[in-house]
């Protein structure tokens, strides 16, 4: 059945759509043994390189895309069960039944290399629409809710990064629409590096490209060079807001860049065109007062505040901790949007198939 078919006869309520996203979010999906067979001949069904993209990412009626966790030990509690109904898939959620327009594959090059014999997928990953690179091995920082700062830090060359962008590029199994730079931040002798590495892939090809950053110290002028390049926009991520939860998660990266952030914002906002500019927080983290706060603060500065909710993940410092709750995640997302009303901003990301592991809905954006 054509998926745009599919999720007009569906029916289904957005507070359905938006309940059971949320669930997904906090504890995840179960898969039921009918389910699993149908999709025993589409290969792994996840690759856990990222905490926030370690789960199945499905297409829902009404274009909802989530990302959801199955086999994380927190996925004991989900609510929702994806199986069969006739041949297709159906998720099964506190009484209804949601069709799944599309199980959204792994990208073709999983196994693919490059010209030096270099594993395509320790530069790129793709997800839903979207291919993102990652510059560098690890990361200047060491956040409790990310895996990069285990990893021996290094920078990759821009010939490597290029040729796995033009791998992932073709790729057929999940065309991709747009770029993200993203992964590991630099340090700060490594800032013209960075530079090099956005203004050529920018230069390199014709898709959309983002970069997602933390704020960098002393360099305003990055920005304005980016802006002219024609980099598309920005995602500066403050992830917490609260100093008590900064110190304890985010450590040096709150000491760092926490001045620097309202500067870097606040230009980025003036040199991109309206609707560019987004910064990541993260509910779960520290009390939804604190969190909200700092939703309205991002929104006071012009740039789309984005709720990625934490997610437990292996290989980080917070691997134990409970996610937070899909009824506090469903407050949040409210007040939230109550919280954007008031400025001239949404919720992002405003990429429909980016919203996958934030809690944004096409009709946030639209």
């Amino acid at each position: 059945m054509d998926p745009s078919a599919q999720g007009l006869q569906a029916g289904i309520p957005v507070k359905v759509l938006e309940d059971l996203k949320v669930s997904c979010l906090s504890v995840g999906i179960g898969i039921s043994l009918d389910a699993l067979a149908l999709l025993a001949d589409e290969g792994p069904l996840t690759i856990h390189e990222y905490p926030t993209t370690g789960g199945m990412t499905l297409e829902l009626p009404q274009r909802v895309y989530v990302n959801a966790p199955f086999d994380e030990w927190f996925c004991r509690d989900a609510e929702a069960e994806l199986v069969t109904r006739d041949g297709d898939f159906a998720v099964e959620f506190r009484g209804s039944t949601v069709p799944v327009v599309r199980v959204l594959p792994l990208p073709g090059y999983l196994d693919g290399t490059d010209s030096e014999g270099r594993a395509v997928t320790d530069v790129v990953m793709s997800h839903a629409d979207r291919v993102r690179l990652s510059p560098f091995i690890g990361c200047a920082y060491d956040c409790s809710f990310c895996d990069l700062g285990t990893m021996e830090y290094r920078a990759r060359p821009l010939d490597q990064i290029l040729e796995a962008l033009d791998i992932a590029a073709r790729d057929q199994a999940l065309p991709p629409r747009h770029v993200l730079i993203s992964g590991g931040s630099p340090r700060r002798p490594h800032y013209d590096l960075f530079e090099e590495i956005c203004l050529g892939v920018v230069a390199a090809t014709p898709m959309e490209v983002d970069v997602m950053m933390s704020p960098m110290i002393d360099n305003l002028g990055f920005l304005d060079r980016m802006a002219e390049a024609g980099l598309h926009g920005l995602a500066i991520n403050i992830e917490l807001f609260s100093a008590e939860a900064s110190i304890e998660h985010l450590a040096p990266k709150y000491k760092s860049t926490r001045a620097a952030f309202d500067e870097f914002v606040g230009h980025a906002v003036e040199v991109f065109p309206p609707g560019r500019i987004r910064s990541l927080i993260i509910p779960g983290l520290e009390s939804a007062k604190e969190t909200l706060d700092g939703v309205a603060h991002l929104a006071s500065l012009g740039c789309d505040p984005t709720l990625s909710p934490f997610r437990p993940a292996r290989g980080i410092a917070l691997e134990r901790r409970p996610p937070p709750g899909a009824g506090l995640l469903a407050e949040m997302l409210q007040r939230s949007r109550e919280i954007v009303q008031d400025h001239d901003v949404v919720l992002g990301p405003r990429c429909v198939p980016c919203q996958h592991n934030t809690l944004t809905f096409p009709w946030d954006v639209e």
